[in-house]
């Protein structure tokens, strides 16, 4: 029986059967998904309870030092080779539609962009967070698995390679649906994985290195990984050069200088020790392409995190950062200057506004603020009936009751006081002020709490004496009045609290440069999609193609009549066949020095 997505033995030729075609969407080994919605309840929930679990557990849960039982090497077959073609693609996984449209792309036997035409990658590279939210069997074999092994389903020879970086989404299950899925040998369609721990080294062509390292969730770099690289610098010859693949774009965390120090000592003490060049890094993490270049001029640092997970705005990153490769103040700094962004920072300043759509985009979130505004809407009608006056009884005074008479409620019994104080623990605690203000940061997370805060009580009170005046205008009175009231105040709630918060998040994005993450995860945007290939020629040079893609193909159909080697969806129609362009000039890294 032929294991699901065509993932066979690791020493069975893909060649020995062909796969059979789908002829609808119900004969896929896949189920297509969603996007993601990132505020809904429950991944808000589930995902708040994984990030706790490994902050607290996440030692316990490392899978790492126990790959340093399985056998692992440099992988030296790619050494001989006259040229190699490799594509960098992170941050997939997440809606069908944007995961396929970069995986039917990369799948093309060659790509015509711009007058210049590349062939397949012989080598593709996955930067991290294959699938999302969290990773898991099914989630890998609808997210990632499914789609990739469509888009390629089969060759008769010369078949591609797949490796993986792990992502903080594949690690939050302690990497064991990622090392069950990618670590054992086996097909993804046509295209067959090699590595058995977390991390691998391959040895290029022309004395070029690619290393895919493992330093997640800010952790340490385990004894084994160490030992692994350690091996690799020892096969290495003065002049060699690195390309380095990473999960996370440290060198943007200008605001943190710990945050590149990991990386920092792979650079500085591995590869440098070793006398070899790191000319490239890249990374995903942060879903678009950023290109930064270092004042020498012969160094690069870039993010291209479009693989298809929602877009993240540019218009926060630093114009120029300094890194520092160790704690050791005697080794020099280096700066770094941000080249072309996809998108530029001026769309993604605008494109940031659309935050306000977050409960279109994400229409259970309305449950959280309509249950905010009933729970401080029955807290200040209590506090009304517990005095006497004018206050006593909403549905007797209903027509006397003010916008501030609502505000004043807000402060007249403890349960109403709790509720604000945990309202505005909750904001103080969301709060995440731009780096600029790092260094007041608590008096920056207060001031952006108390503002998120008022702004809801003022909404509140203002849905409060609303409702309390409809209810009063429909005549009713008693129980009747008091429910209705309530009633109407949640729905408004659920409604105006999400605007509110889309509200929040779009001023913080576009005006502060704040919120990025949460303002673009609640838009759940698609577009900008991209990656890389790169091409080492036969003469050592390295050239560099960033390929963007700005909208998604959503509408795909069957194609049982194709070739066995043609993707099993195509595009629905001529004018949704997905397009492709270059973000930028396509560049070059000279091999090494003779």
């Amino acid at each position: 029986m032929e294991p699901r997505n065509g993932r066979r033995p690791r020493d069975e030729a893909v060649s020995a059967k062909e796969p059979r075609r789908p002829s609808n969407f119900d004969e896929l080994r896949f189920k297509p998904q969603k996007p993601v919605q990132w505020f809904s309840p429950g991944v808000l929930g589930a995902s708040a309870l994984r990030v706790a679990i490994n902050a607290t557990f996440g030692e316990y849960l490392d899978k790492r030092e126990l790959q340093g039982s399985i056998d692992a090497g440099p992988l030296l077959h790619h050494a001989d080779k006259d040229e190699i073609w490799i594509d960098y693609i992170s941050d997939t996984g997440d809606g069908f539609a944007s995961t396929y449209s970069v995986a039917w792309l990369a799948a093309r036997e060659r790509l015509v962009v711009e007058g210049s035409e590349l062939p397949r990658a012989d080598v593709v590279v996955l930067g991290g967070d294959e699938v999302y939210p969290i990773g898991g069997a099914e989630a890998y074999e609808n997210r990632f698995i499914g789609p990739y092994e469509a888009s390629l389903p089969w060759l008769p020879a010369d078949n591609p390679e797949m490796y993986f970086v792990a992502g903080n989404h594949d690690w939050y299950d302690g990497l064991t649906a990622f090392t069950r899925s990618f670590c054992q040998g086996g097909w993804i369609g046509a295209r067959r994985t090699r590595q058995t721990r977390s991390y691998f080294a391959l040895q290029l062509p022309h004395r070029w290195w690619l290393w895919g390292l493992d330093i997640q969730f800010n952790s340490y770099i385990d004894e084994p990984q160490l030992r692994y690289f350690e091996h690799v610098v020892g096969l290495m010859r003065e002049g060699d050069r690195v390309i380095l693949c990473t999960a996370v774009p440290s060198w943007t965390h200008a605001a943190d200088e710990k945050a590149f120090y990991k990386l920092g000592y792979v650079e500085h003490h591995l590869i440098g020790g070793a006398k070899a060049e790191l000319t490239l890094t890249l990374s995903g993490d942060s879903h678009h392409y950023a290109h930064y270049l270092g004042d020498s001029g012969g160094t690069h640092k870039i993010t291209a995190g479009g693989g298809g997970a929602f877009l993240h705005g540019t218009n926060d990153l630093h114009e120029h950062v300094e890194l520092h490769p160790d704690k050791d103040p005697q080794v020099g700094s280096q700066r770094f200057d941000l080249g072309p962004c996809y998108p530029d920072r001026g769309t993604s300043r605008s494109l940031a506004l659309g935050a306000v759509t977050l409960p279109l985009k994400n229409p259970s979130f309305v449950a959280v603020p309509a249950a905010m505004y009933l729970l401080l809407g029955w807290s200040v009608e209590f506090g009304l009936r517990a005095f006497p006056g004018r206050l006593s009884r909403l549905d007797q005074s209903g027509a006397a009751f003010g916008w501030l008479d609502g505000l004043v409620g807000l402060g007249r019994n403890p349960v109403s006081v709790l509720l604000v104080l945990a309202l505005l623990g909750a904001t103080y605690g969301f709060a995440k002020p731009p780096d600029r203000w790092m260094r007041r940061k608590v008096p920056a997370k207060a001031a952006m709490g108390v503002a998120h805060t008022v702004l809801h009580l003022l909404v509140f009170v203002t849905s409060m004496w609303l409702a309390v005046h409809a209810c009063r205008a429909l005549g009713l009175q008693g129980a009747g009045f008091t429910a209705a009231s309530l009633a109407t105040l949640t729905v408004l709630g659920a409604v105006l609290g999400s605007l509110v918060m889309g509200a929040y998040l779009a001023f913080c994005c576009a005006v502060l440069n704040a919120h990025g993450n949460e303002a673009f995860s609640a838009m759940g945007r698609m577009g900008y999609k991209n990656f890389l290939r790169l091409h080492i020629d036969a003469q050592g040079v390295l050239h560099v193609y960033p390929l963007g893609l700005r909208r998604a193909t959503k509408n795909w159909r069957p194609d049982p009549d194709n070739t066995a080697e043609a993707s099993w969806l195509a595009p629905a129609s001529e004018a949704e066949t997905p397009k492709t362009h270059f973000i930028e000039a396509p560049f070059t890294i000279e091999g090494r020095k003779q």
